[in-house]
C-alpha cells in the first residue's frame, strides 16, 4: 500500500507546525512526528478510521485536536486534510 499527501494536506501540516513552532518548538515537532507516524501506520491499518463525515474519506483522531482525514482505494491511502479539531469540518 502506498501513503499519499495532497497539496491542502501538505499546507494544512506546515500551518499546523509553524503555528505551533512559534509558542513552543518542541511541541511542534512532537506534533508533526505524531502527524506523520498516524499517516504511515494507515498504509498498514487502512480501516483503523472511522467513516468520516465527507463520502468516501475516512478521518483518523491523531491527538484531542488534531484530526487526518484520508481516502483509502486501490492498494493506496491518500491523506485529504489535517484539521484542527475546533475548526469547522467539512467546510461549508
Amino acid at each position: 500500500m502506498k501513503l499519499t499527501w495532497t497539496e491542502p494536506a501538505i499546507a494544512d501540516r506546515l500551518a499546523i507546525y509553524e503555528w505551533l513552532e512559534l509558542k513552543n518548538p518542541a511541541a511542534a515537532a512532537e506534533n508533526d512526528a505524531k502527524i506523520a507516524d498516524a499517516a504511515a501506520r494507515l498504509v498498514h491499518h487502512p480501516a483503523s478510521g472511522k467513516t468520516g463525515r465527507i463520502a468516501g474519506t475516512r478521518e483518523r483522531l491523531i491527538s484531542p485536536s488534531c484530526l487526518l482525514v484520508y481516502e483509502w482505494a486501490a492498494q493506496r491511502v491518500i491523506v485529504l486534510a489535517i484539521v484542527h479539531t475546533r475548526r469547522r469540518w467539512p467546510p461549508a
